[in-house]
Formats: C-alpha cells, sequence, structure tokens
C-alpha cells in the first residue's frame, strides 16, 4: 500500500478522524532539498488539503519567494500532524506518537537537505523532546545537526502574521534564506549537534 494512501486511511487519533475533512498530506516536489514544516492543518487546510493555505501560507510564499524559492519548485511542505484538530486546538502528544510514523517516512522520500521547523511542534519532533519543555522564542535560529539534513528552529509564520514588523520577522526571514543557502551547498555556521531519530 502506498504511503500516501495509508496516511489517509489513518484513524488511529479517533476524535481526528470523525472531525476532519481532509487528510492533509504535504505539497511540494519529491524528492526536494527544502522541507518547511509546520505543527498541523489549521481550518482552511482540512477545507482544501493544502498544508500553509491562508494568511500562514502567504507569509511564508512572500519570504520564500524573496529567497528566490516558488511554491511548488524549490521546497517541499509537511506538518507534523496530518488532520486537523477540533477548533484548532494544540496537538496531544498521542496525536503526536501516531502521526510521527509517518512524518519520517515522508522525510525518507522527500529526502530534504534542510528542514527549516515551524514552532513549538515542529522543533519538538526535531529535537526529540516533549512540546512542553520548548520555548520558540529561545530556539529561534539554532541550527541542529541530523546525520540526515540540517534543521533550523524558526517560529510559525502565523505568528510572524500577528507580529509583523521588528526584529522577530526579520529573523524569520533570515531562516528561510539560510535554508535556501544549505539547499545549494553551503555549510552552516554555530552547528549543534542532536540527531532525536
Amino acid at each position: 500500500m502506498k504511503l500516501t494512501t495509508k496516511i489517509k486511511r489513518c484513524k488511529k487519533c479517533t476524535e481526528l478522524a470523525q472531525s476532519r475533512r481532509q487528510v492533509v498530506i504535504g505539497d511540494g516536489p519529491i524528492p526536494c532539498p527544502i522541507v518547511f514544516l509546520g505543527e498541523a492543518p489549521g481550518r482552511r487546510e482540512d477545507e482544501t488539503g493544502i498544508p500553509f493555505y491562508g494568511v500562514a501560507g502567504d507569509i511564508l510564499e512572500a519570504s520564500a519567494f524573496k529567497a528566490q524559492l516558488q511554491r511548488g519548485k524549490h521546497y517541499h511542505i509537511l506538518n507534523v500532524l496530518k488532520c486537523r484538530p477540533p477548533e484548532n486546538r494544540d496537538p496531544t502528544i498521542c496525536e503526536m506518537k501516531n502521526c510521527i510514523p509517518f512524518l519520517i517516512a515522508q522525510l525518507e522520500v522527500v529526502k530534504p537537505k534542510v528542514i527549516v521547523a515551524f514552532g513549538r511542534y515542529a522543533q519538538a519532533f526535531i529535537l526529540g523532546e516533549s512540546p512542553n519543555n520548548i520555548s520558540v522564542l529561545k530556539n529561534m535560529g539554532r541550527i541542529i545537526n541530523n546525520p540526515k539534513f540540517y534543521a533550523i528552529l524558526s517560529c510559525h509564520p502565523a505568528y510572524i502574521g500577528r507580529n509583523r514588523g521588528g526584529e522577530l520577522e526579520k529573523a524569520f526571514k533570515q531562516h528561510i534564506h539560510t535554508a535556501a543557502r544549505i539547499a545549494k551547498g553551503a555549510k552552516p555556521k554555530c552547528v549543534v549537534q542532536n540527531a532525536p531519530y
């Protein structure tokens, strides 16, 4: 059975399986040197089946475009969870554990050189920690050297949408530029060694 079929048929999280409209698999070329990793689908993503569809997606696309990256051509978008939690509540630890094997399998197929982890749950996946222990702003800009890829820890584009202008947005855009450089073969500075899986 194909990986996408397995993901679409998954009913391990009973509440999510009952409430979802769409299973949001991912979007972008395969293989692909850059993965932008978010938390979970929101309302618009659940309606369309397209990750980062709406305001957060617009912010991501605009920032990526400034780094000469085009959606559908230069990066792949994934979420830790493939189904929308009701009312956009936070994912549970159990839901993350159910979905992470799918995410790992997707990364094996996409084969990124660099992942930009947006927000607490994406950072938790990269660091192999509980999301309860993650401080997004404290981790901002850290670069992790996993044996299979580099990972840049950043905030979520939706957070940037609520905090436009200033140093935070500037840092977010810089993380996208850094990912573009790594994808082209640049070796990043200030790398923290960490291999969670």
